[in-house]
């Protein structure tokens, strides 16, 4: 039995979402094909991520530094626990499902504050003589990202959320990667062949995923 992480960044109903949507049909077929995996899903909007904000900081340094952790204070404890729940839940599941959308060429802030909170020093990556190494033991890891980039051109500019994240997974020990990506997330807007040929995409990656 594998476990599946489905995390979503849209502040759109699924009704007038594309990404939603076709997040959501590749998930039950996902499940249809494997009924016993566990999926535990994460809507970074809804459930409150914790930023690395000060407190989190300073607790990162007084712990790198050999600190107890019951000498933090009462806060900084509440939001390293926050934290650490996150980056456990990343490293405990095997698979993971990211449906997301650009916000002027990047992501929106809270799935950068998810980004945040599962690489964590000594939870998920340790600091060596050489720079940061990935800690996740190798477990044949994989992902899925459903992206829906800009609906119109910045000029020249180019999205950067899909090369960002894949980074990110390759050093958190994500090795085997899936992209499919949307020009726009309107359901109004967006085009209904890109659409129809993203789902068929999707449906044969559920089906072996």
């Amino acid at each position: 039995m594998a476990k599946l992480l489905y995390v979503t960044c849209n502040v759109r109903p699924q009704n007038q979402s594309l990404t939603l949507s076709l997040g959501n049909e590749f998930l039950e077929e996902y499940l249809r094909r494997n009924p016993r995996d566990e999926v535990q899903v994460l809507d970074v909007y809804r459930d409150s991520i914790q930023r690395a904000d000060q407190d989190v900081l300073n607790a990162w340094r007084r712990i790198e530094r050999g600190e107890d952790y019951a000498l933090l204070a009462e806060e900084e404890r509440r939001k390293m626990s926050r934290i650490w729940r996150l980056a456990d839940q990343f490293s405990r599941c095997e698979k993971y499902v990211f449906v997301t959308h650009s916000l002027n060429l990047w992501f929106p802030a809270e799935f950068k504050m998810y980004i945040d909170a599962i690489c964590v020093p000594d939870r998920t990556y340790r600091l060596t003589p050489h720079g940061a190494k990935g800690m996740l033991p190798d477990l044949g890891r994989k992902a899925l990202h459903l992206h829906a980039g800009p609906s119109f051109v910045f000029e020249q500019e180019q999205d950067l959320s899909v090369p960002y994240l894949r980074s990110i997974l390759r050093f958190l020990s994500v090795a085997d990667q899936e992209t499919v990506l949307l020009a726009g997330d309107d359901a109004e807007q967006g085009s209904k062949s890109e659409y129809e040929t993203a789902r068929q995409k999707l449906l044969s990656l559920a089906r072996r995923f």
